[in-house]
Order: C-alpha cells, then sequence, then structure tokens
C-alpha cells in the first residue's frame, strides 16, 4: 500500500514518506516539505527523528522537545490515489 504517514502539530506537520532514492526505496522523514533525512523502513525513520538523529529544519526547530508519537500507528496514514 502506497501513502504516508503524517503527525501535524503546532509547529508544523511531519511526515514519513516512501520514495524511490538512487534505485532503491527509502523512506524519508520530512517537516514541511524539508527533507530531514532517511531510512530502509518507516519505524526506522520515525525512530531517527524522536532520537535527534536526522538533520534539524532549517527553521531551527528543537525535535527534541517535542511530543511526537512514538510509534507509527499513533500517526494518521494517508493512502496514495
Amino acid at each position: 500500500m502506497r501513502g504516508y504517514w503524517l503527525c501535524d502539530t503546532q509547529q508544523g506537520s511531519f511526515r514519513i514518506e516512501m520514495i524511490r532514492l538512487a534505485g532503491r526505496d527509502s523512506y524519508v522523514v520530512f517537516y514541511e516539505n524539508q527533507p530531514l533525512g532517511s531510512s530502509d523502513t518507516a519505524e526506522a525513520a520515525l525512530m531517527r527523528l524522536i532520537q535527534g538523529a536526522t538533520h534539524k529544519p532549517s527553521c531551527g526547530l528543537d525535535i527534541a522537545r517535542m511530543a511526537l508519537p512514538t510509534v507509527l500507528s499513533d500517526w494518521t496514514f494517508a493512502s496514495a490515489p
């Protein structure tokens, strides 16, 4: 199933989406359409995000201070058309 996971916060939206990079599927973490990093699985991408192992957004938002859901089932899944 194609789609992405979304988490809207008061500071902006986070998204984890599968994208084809260099001939292979990667799960990319986005903050307001800015890519922050990629991983082999959606779960690994989420772990990297909540552990502070992704790039920081250019706006300087401190992700470590945010109470983001720590499991994908707590994010909203949106199916791709």
